[in-house]
């Protein structure tokens, strides 16, 4: 299967829709396969790295250096919306 050419095809394809769902599903179904290959990327934290994250995030905490959700939700959004 030549890969450059079937993206091509759904994306001239892609310009042909006009259903908000069906541009939501495809939304969906991209940013799950980009979560998928994220989850299937990632590698268990030694002990050593847990205790320090953990320290740092106590410190945080202790500063009161937080961030909201709605802060977290957006940085996360930009930084896989690719």
């Amino acid at each position: 299967m030549d890969i450059k050419a079937e993206k091509e095809y759904i994306k001239l394809e892609l310009d042909k829709v006009e259903d908000i769902h069906l541009v939501e599903a495809i939304k969906n179904l991209l940013a799950f396969g980009k979560n998928k290959a994220y989850e299937q990327s990632m590698r268990p934290m030694t002990k050593e790295a847990f205790f320090e994250r953990n320290e740092e995030s106590r410190k945080a905490i202790e500063e009161y250096n937080l961030i909201s959700q709605q802060e977290a939700k957006d940085y996360f959004a930009r930084k896989y919306a690719k």
